[in-house]
């Protein structure tokens, strides 16, 4: 499976039967709706659908690694200033590395776990 930013392929990080998978090059987080799900409700964070946001119709998200169809741009946080791709399909999303520029080389599903948990915090803020 491959990074729809830039095309490298994706690193699987499981744990028991969830996974998360990143890429090595942008940092970025491709997780099974389901998977995060789990992510978010051992955050004590709403369901995504509760969290909310807006579609960007006019924005571009490449395609979606596991099933090759477009992805959807959903912007929200404050003042829309965060967004994640999801795949209407098979309901997985893909959420930007934090910081391109330092990239760890290895991120266990804990971490992983964390930074998507701290990003739907940050995108539930409607300010």
């Amino acid at each position: 499976m491959d990074c729809p930013r830039c095309s490298v392929e994706l690193t699987a990080i499981t744990q028991e039967d969830s996974s998360v998978n990143r890429c090595a090059e942008c940092g970025g987080l491709w997780v099974d709706g389901s998977d995060l799900t789990k992510i978010l409700l051992h955050a004590n964070l709403p369901a995504l659908t509760a969290i909310g946001g807006q579609i960007n119709v006019d924005e571009l998200a490449g395609t979606c690694p596991a099933c090759n169809v477009d992805l959807v741009v959903v912007e929200g946080g404050e003042k829309l200033s965060l967004h994640y791709d999801t795949c209407e399909s098979c309901g997985g999303l893909f959420v930007e590395g934090e910081d391109v520029d330092d990239v760890p080389e290895t991120i266990d599903f804990k971490a992983a776990s964390k930074e998507l948990a701290g990003f739907f915090r940050a995108f539930a803020k409607k300010k």
